[in-house]
């Protein structure tokens, strides 16, 4: 179910995206631009970035390296890849302390043209993080309790 609502709004993201560039393009040829379409574009593709890396951990369509992977037994590969979660998960933690910390410190920051708090971009890394270690919690648990 998350992953159905976490898929519609990265697609929403995007159609919201494509659409203010392209009625951006549209009236600045014509003489009247939006001056804040950029703000909230570059806005928008932070929130759809989170969201889609998330989706392709959930698929494991993420970039990585498997050449050691591909060359030992299944069971050493089980226990690396268990491995290398939990680092991931230990090294998302540690950040995620100082994306919680960044936040409020940007809310007196405004955006440009839009005058809005910063912080509402800034919002995307702890909730992108915490995304993040929701999967690769579940990925962890289902490495574990793998056959070996």
């Amino acid at each position: 179910m998350y992953q159905r609502i976490e898929f519609a709004c990265a697609t929403l993201l995007l159609v919201a995206i494509v659409g203010l560039v392209g009625v951006a393009a549209v009236t600045r040829v014509m003489g009247a631009p939006i001056i804040w379409s950029i703000e909230v574009a570059t806005a928008m593709f932070v929130w759809l970035v989170v969201l889609a890396v998330d989706l392709a951990m959930q698929q494991d369509r993420h970039f990585g390296l498997s050449l050691v992977l591909d060359r030992v037994p299944p069971a050493a590969r089980r226990w690396i890849e268990v491995a290398n979660i939990a680092v991931l998960m230990a090294l998302l933690i540690y950040l995620l302390y100082y994306a919680v910390i960044n936040v409020p410190l940007m809310h007196k920051r405004m955006l440009g043209a839009l005058q809005i708090p910063k912080s509402y971009i800034h919002l995307a890394m702890p909730v992108g993080i915490v995304l993040w270690l929701r999967t690769l919690g579940v990925q962890l648990w289902a490495r574990m309790r793998s056959p070996a």
